[in-house]
Parts: structure tokens; C-alpha cells; sequence
């Protein structure tokens, strides 16, 4: 005997999830208390939701409160959505998105004038994703690497200060790492451009310096790798290292950036930024058709252990659909719908953490992971 429950909505407007429970593994019981999943699930926080951008509101610049001026300003925030969402800088121009940035108003949730005179734009996400997949166009998801950023700049007064324990540079003369509370023009437009491309920077506090023993010099003499295992053990993916010229917008500045196997030098204020996103949208950016993954995922005890694992799956921009097929134990298997098939959302899954590969493989082809507890 099989029963069948529809719960909606797991994944928002997507799609509705058939959830389908042998009667004999797991019970009237347990079936009662999956009706009650979708309130667990929309309470239930992302597994590090540190990592998850809001990738459909933008603050962009406006001369005037003037309804012509507002209408350009939403075209204006259309293209900084398309380049976060596509993982492309050049999808702001590219004729191909030409319409939805001329319709970029029918899009708009929400809208209000920030304190500094800026339009604060709130769009549809759900619907420009389904607009650019009709166009066949990549999406990258609201879950995005961590990128840590170790900037050092002549003086002490950059963001640091003499109480954070600087140190003289390795033959440059005194120097300071740019620190979270700075307010420089180079960490501002560091900072700008990471919201444009739509990823996460994380830049150090001046007590985890002065902990970790960090100085310019410190920073200039170590090891990258060894760096880089840091800023991993700080909740961190990858490592952006930085020397500039001075703290203005104009400063000449050397990066290295190192992520899984990549360690990439640039040139250039932005340059840092850019190599960053468009590294994690050559991974995680996916295209090409919806196709069927079986995954199932042990480890799943409890009705809130459930709704972890179902919430992650809705979160997901390239998961459709979310069924489960059957309870065993304390197993549970899943078919999912995950657009370019299992590659891409294995590749999501090692990003986000909340499964882990499980010590068994799965059965004929099944994915096979554990919740973390």
C-alpha cells in the first residue's frame, strides 16, 4: 500500500513536490507529520546562510525622483541582476537580454529611495529565471563561495592601525591590512564591485589579525597555501591576496587568487573581483536541460532533519522538482530534476556542506550522501 501527499510550497512557484511514502517503513504516524513539513521548512534556516546572496534587489545611483529617471533606473538595476545571475559581465550589454532589460519594470516587486538618493530595486526572481532559461541562458544560484580578502597597503592608518599589531612590510616600509570597519575608497570600490558581480567578500577584523598574528609582512612573506588553509578554517572557500600602491580608488593593486586548485595573479582594482566570480560561475553558473537524479541521503532521524534536506533542495535555482520515492531507516531517497543532470549539483552540493559523500555508494547510478549533523 502507497500513499501519496502533495505539499505545497516546497519550492516556491517551481513546482509542487509529490511526496510518496511506503506505508510499511514509515507509518500513518510519520505521514501525519509530513503534512506539517511546510511550516517547518520555510522556519528552517539555510545550512550557512552566510553564503546566500540576495541576488534581485540592487541599489543603483539615480540623478532624480522623476518618473523617467526612475524607469532608467530600473533598466539600470535589470543589468547588475543579469550579471550577477548569468555569472558574465558582459550580459549587461549583451543584446541578447535586450528585452528583459527594456521590460525590466514588469519585473518590479518593490521599489524605494535609499537615504544617500539611490533606487532601491526589489525584482522577481523567480520569473527572470524562467525567462532566461527559455533563452537558454546560464543561472548561477543565490549560493556562492566565500571569498576571504587579505589586502595590505602602505601606512598604518588604513584600516588597521597601530593597535592591530602592523608591522613594517617586507622592504616596502611600513604597512596595514585593510580591515572590515575601513572606509577607504579602495575598500569601497572592492566592495562595489563585489556587489555587482554578486559574491561574498569577507575581509578580516582587526582582533582576528592581531589573533592570527597577521601582519603586511606576515602576509608578504607566507606561504599562500598556507594562507589560504586559514582563511578555509574561517568558514572561508577562497582567497583573494592583495598588495596596493595606496587606498585610493585609482591605486595600483596585485592580486592572487586561489581557490581549489587555482592560484591566478591579476592586475587592477576590480581585477581581484572579476577573476574570482568568473572562476565560480565557470563551475557553478549551469545550463542545458532538466534531467532526473536519484539521490538518497541517510542520516535523516528526525521530521526537522527532513525539512533541512527538503529546504535545501528548494533553495536550489537549478532544482525543478523534489520528490521522495521511499523511506528506508533512516535513509531517505529523492528524485530530483536539477537542470545540466547530476555533475552541476553534486558540484552545488560540496559547496553549500549540509551532505556530506556518504562511506557506501548509492545503488544503480543513486547519489549517496549524509546530513551533517
Amino acid at each position: 500500500m502507497v500513499f501519496y501527499t502533495t505539499v505545497r510550497p516546497v519550492l516556491g512557484d517551481r513546482q509542487m513536490t509529490k511526496i510518496r511514502h511506503p506505508a510499511s517503513s514509515f507509518g500513518w504516524r510519520a505521514l501525519l507529520a509530513i503534512l506539517g513539513v511546510v511550516a517547518v521548512v520555510v522556519q528552517a534556516p539555510p545550512a550557512r546562510a552566510d553564503q546566500r546572496i540576495d541576488l534581485y534587489q540592487v541599489a543603483v545611483p539615480v540623478p532624480d525622483r522623476s518618473d523617467a529617471s526612475r524607469d532608467a533606473g530600473f533598466r539600470d538595476a535589470m543589468r547588475v541582476v543579469l550579471v550577477r545571475v548569468t555569472g558574465r559581465l558582459g550580459a549587461a550589454n549583451d543584446p541578447a537580454y535586450a528585452p528583459l532589460v527594456g521590460s525590466a519594470d514588469r519585473y518590479v516587486q518593490q521599489y524605494r529611495y535609499a537615504i544617500d538618493g539611490r533606487l532601491v530595486v526589489g525584482f522577481d526572481g523567480g520569473a527572470i529565471e524562467r525567462w532566461l532559461t527559455g533563452t537558454g541562458a546560464p543561472i548561477w544560484g543565490r549560493t556562492r563561495p566565500v571569498t576571504y580578502v587579505l589586502l595590505t597597503v602602505p601606512g598604518a592608518g588604513a584600516g588597521t592601525g597601530a593597535a592591530a599589531g602592523m608591522g613594517a612590510g617586507a622592504g616596502t616600509g611600513a604597512g596595514s591590512i585593510v580591515t572590515s570597519d575601513a572606509t577607504s575608497d579602495l575598500k569601497n570600490a572592492i566592495d562595489a564591485q563585489a556587489a555587482l558581480r554578486g559574491i561574498e567578500l569577507r575581509w578580516p577584523t582587526a582582533q582576528q589579525l592581531q589573533t592570527e598574528g597577521l601582519t603586511d609582512a606576515t602576509v608578504r612573506q607566507a606561504d599562500p597555501r598556507s594562507l589560504l588553509a586559514d582563511a578555509i578554517r574561517a568558514g572561508a572557500d577562497a582567497l583573494l591576496i592583495g598588495h596596493a600602491s595606496d587606498s585610493s580608488a585609482n591605486a595600483s593593486v596585485q592580486w592572487l587568487f586561489q581557490y581549489q586548485t587555482e592560484t591566478t595573479p591579476v592586475t587592477g582594482v576590480a581585477a581581484g573581483v572579476d577573476r574570482a566570480a568568473d572562476a565560480y560561475a565557470s563551475i557553478y553558473a549551469v545550463d542545458g536541460a532538466y534531467l532526473p537524479v536519484e539521490i538518497a541521503v541517510d542520516g535523516v532521524q528526525t521530521l526537522a532533519d527532513y525539512a533541512r534536506v527538503q529546504r535545501l533542495f528548494a533553495s536550489m535555482t537549478s532544482v525543478s522538482r523534489a520528490s521522495v520515492l521511499a523511506v528506508h531507516g533512516d535513509t531517505v531517497h529523492w528524485r530530483l530534476l536539477a537542470r545540466g543532470g547530476a555533475g552541476p549539483l553534486v558540484r552545488m552540493l560540496a559547496l553549500d556542506g549540509s551532505l556530506q559523500t556518504a562511506a557506501a555508494p548509492g545503488v544503480g547510478g543513486e547519489l549517496r550522501y549524509r546530513l551533517r549533523q
